[in-house]
């Protein structure tokens, strides 16, 4: 299956401004480079150089094996004007499927030679396609390319000398990551081929310094932004491990409200008829186990904050947010304390409360100064 190839949204804008830049300037490149009347365009994706060339009066056939590409070129072929509709037709068909009684004076193969571990029956059946010294225009990815469907690397020499047993070769333009190639259909195709001067070559070697100068930054950025990433990470770490250690005075504060409640329980089993002393105990009874569940909640914050760092880097914002939330949450687990601490108070300075801490004293059963 070819993959699916975006040409047209590339053309008009809509795969980012340096991308449709590069991309227009391909297609305006191979439109130029067309001569006579009749074009076909082998692989046409969707459609735009076909619309392009019916405008200037000339009659385009456009064919792909892929009939989403095509649906897509009839639908924009529709808001074209009467002359353009005329002019251009789309057809769902292979290369090699394709038949026409009448030749053309212009072949497009762009974006093809490379899904083809051998060019030979390709180049054929297009060379059958063109009248006696009709044009072929021919662009591939230039170098190194790991497309899942690309078959082959072109440089400039290898694809010469695989055009060159069909077609007289003319020119040849570098684009970037492309390389773009005028042909003549002739009987002695390589009588009259384009010569490797020093101006081709050193337009090979600037081509070649650009496709360089581009890596070496894009690898550049990557190395700086995973810089950045490994701050972020060592920030976000000492933030949880702040978490953490804010959750761990969490619990020493459960376990000092356990201590107290165990204490009043015992009290509350001793005593007899302390209504009072065991509703207090009751109420004590019930903070704990809502300060447990919140110590919970937060244990389950502190592990999810665990996995959302180590899921996306970029969570920087949200792991500060809860991190706010939990301190928000302690504050108020203090007030919690602080309300059972004066209540434990008041219970001290109850005359039943007092009578029962003194009648423990008394025994040894608890401190002095407790």
């Amino acid at each position: 299956m070819k993959p699916l190839d975006k040409v047209a949204e590339a053309y008009y804008g809509g795969m980012g401004d340096q991308f449709s830049r590069k991309t227009r300037e391909r297609i305006h490149w191979i439109c130029s480079k067309v001569t006579g009347g009749t074009v076909l365009d082998i692989g046409c994706s969707q459609g735009i150089a076909e619309l392009i060339l019916a405008r200037e009066g000339k009659k385009a056939v456009g064919i792909d094996i892929e009939d989403s590409v095509i649906a897509y070129a009839n639908e924009a072929l529709q808001n074209q004007s009467d002359s353009v509709k005329r002019n251009v037709e789309y057809f769902v068909s292979s290369v090699f499927d394709y038949e026409n009684n009448e030749k053309f004076d212009t072949v497009i193969l762009t974006e093809v030679m490379e899904h083809f571990t051998s060019s030979s029956s390709l180049l054929q059946k297009v060379k059958s396609f063109l009248v006696e010294d009709g044009t072929i225009v021919i662009t591939v990815p230039f170098g190194i390319n790991d497309y899942f469907d690309h078959k082959k690397t072109y440089y400039m020499l290898n694809l010469v000398e695989e055009l060159e047993p069909y077609f007289e070769v003319k020119e040849i333009k570098f684009f970037g990551k492309w390389i773009g190639v005028v042909g003549r259909n002739t009987a002695d195709p390589a009588s009259g081929s384009v010569e490797i001067t020093r101006d081709l070559t050193s337009r090979l070697e600037e081509a070649f310094f650009a496709i360089e100068r581009s890596t070496v930054d894009d690898l550049n950025a990557k190395i700086k932004l995973i810089d950045q990433l490994n701050t972020r990470v060592n920030e976000n770490r000492e933030k949880l491990a702040s978490v953490q250690r804010e959750n761990e005075k969490l619990k020493s504060i459960i376990t000092q409200l356990e201590n107290e409640n165990n204490k009043f329980m015992q009290v509350g089993k001793e005593s007899i008829n302390q209504n009072e002393l065991d509703e207090t105990v009751k109420h004590l009874s019930s903070s704990l186990s809502a300060c447990k569940e919140r110590v919970e909640e937060l244990e389950e914050v502190v592990e999810e904050k665990n996995k959302e760092l180590l899921r996306r880097l970029d969570s920087e914002e949200q792991t500060l947010k809860k991190y706010k939330e939990s301190i928000f949450d302690y504050n108020q687990l203090e007030a919690k304390y602080a309300n059972v601490s004066k209540k434990y108070n008041l219970l001290s300075n109850a005359k039943l409360g007092r009578l029962t801490l003194k009648y423990w004293k008394l025994r040894n059963r608890i401190p002095e100064d407790f």
